[in-house]
């Protein structure tokens, strides 16, 4: 039951499309006027460390719903083309919809097609024909690009400073402890970059992860041990168009940086390290189809070893992730160690297959991980270690 309970919380969280975006349905929130144009919008937030296109088609069919009747409405959309969304920003496509006759109070309105559905938002119609936003008024994110101040407010209060980090899943497997989660974010310090969206993309970032091993069935369901990684880095993300390319090469950019990771226990339990680390990252193939994502990363230990002066030898100076799919489809993401002898070995495979479940209105993953090596925790940083786990990843 408990597992059923966070799986849930987890799985109300967001909606990803077949493009890794995160989309939504963005509706006024102003009373609105009977058998009156409405304008709406359909938000696309890239959290991924690649370009996404934003496909939206020009027309969208949907119905409103409301006390045991149902209207089919068709919404049309402003602007047509596909939009390309940069790593961490977002972009916008406005539609126009006719409210019905007949429809007043509180309706939703659900989007039942397409790449996106299901998505849904509530309307709130007034009885009165004066009430409600004039034809020619535009809701808040359908006139926004890139340069204008008002998208530059929005970013400055959250969409823009806020983006995904590392994956956020929840799975559980048979072994004790059973189950596993992590979270993580970013949030944009400072950016060196110009507005261009043709330049490189450089900022300061706030990063933090957190990953839980979590005895769920054990009696008051204690955790087994958490690891908490604050970190500082400096990330480069390749320009939005061409000049990284170089046949089915493509670079996508590099962070750089300071980690810490503790899993904030005491005496024997205690772990601690830090580290500075470089971690690149590229594309063999093209992104739009098959294609191997290639993501390096080494690190140098700094600070004080004493307490687990044999924690290098288990974890090294490096980890490489290769990351092998289809854009928007199936990936098998592999993530492995050496030690520092390349005597201890470590491997995790993570398996994440898009779902949707529509009762919920949500679309994200269903994932399979696998774990051989050591330091799955902290905590046992120097015993090995096998686990099969699966749950719903919310970003991979």
């Amino acid at each position: 039951m408990k597992l059923l309970i966070v799986a849930a919380l987890l799985a109300g969280c967001v909606s990803l499309s077949a493009q890794n975006l995160v989309v939504s349905l963005v509706s006024p929130r102003r009373p609105l006027a009977p058998e009156a144009p409405v304008k709406l919008d359909l938000l696309a937030v890239n959290p991924s460390l690649a370009e996404a296109n934003f496909e939206a088609p020009d027309t969208l069919h949907g119905v409103l719903l409301a006390g045991g009747k149902s209207w089919p409405v068709e919404l049309v959309s402003t602007r047509q083309g596909p939009a390309p969304v940069q790593p961490g920003a977002f972009t916008s496509r406005g539609y126009t919809l006719v409210v019905p006759a007949g429809a007043t109070g509180r309706v939703v309105l659900e989007i039942t097609e397409g790449d996106y559905a299901p998505l849904r938002g509530v309307l709130l119609i007034s009885a009165d024909r004066t009430v409600g936003i004039a034809p020619a008024e535009a809701s808040p994110l359908s006139t926004l690009d890139a340069a204008t101040p008002e998208l530059a407010h929005v970013q400055r209060n959250f969409i823009g400073h806020f983006a995904a980090h590392d994956p956020v899943y929840f799975i559980y497997g048979d072994k004790e402890p059973g189950a596993k989660f992590q979270f993580s974010f970013k949030y944009r310090l400072l950016d060196f970059s110009s507005s261009d969206t043709a330049t490189v993309q450089r900022t300061l970032e706030f990063g933090y992860s957190q990953r839980s091993l979590w005895d769920i069935t054990g009696d008051s369901s204690p955790f087994y041990d958490t690891s908490y990684m604050p970190s500082f880095f400096y990330e480069s993300l390749a320009a939005q168009a061409g000049g990284s390319r170089d046949g089915m090469f493509r670079w996508i950019g590099y962070q750089a940086g300071y980690q810490h990771e503790s899993n904030g226990r005491s005496f024997t339990d205690s772990r601690s390290l830090n580290t500075l680390f470089v971690r690149p990252a590229f594309i063999l193939g093209s992104p739009e189809d098959w294609h191997v994502i290639v993501v390096p990363k080494i690190w140098a230990y700094v600070g004080d070893l004493s307490n687990n002066e044999q924690l290098k030898d288990y974890r090294g100076y490096g980890e490489l992730l290769l990351a092998f799919g289809r854009s928007g489809g199936t990936t098998l993401a592999y993530t492995g160690r050496a030690g520092k002898d390349f005597n201890h070995l470590t491997t995790q495979l993570d398996l994440t297959v898009p779902i949707r479940i529509k009762l919920l209105d949500f679309a994200s993953y269903f994932l399979v991980q696998y774990f051989d090596g050591y330091g799955e925790s902290l905590r046992d940083y120097d015993k090995r270690s096998t686990a099969l786990r699966a749950g719903i990843s919310l970003v991979r």
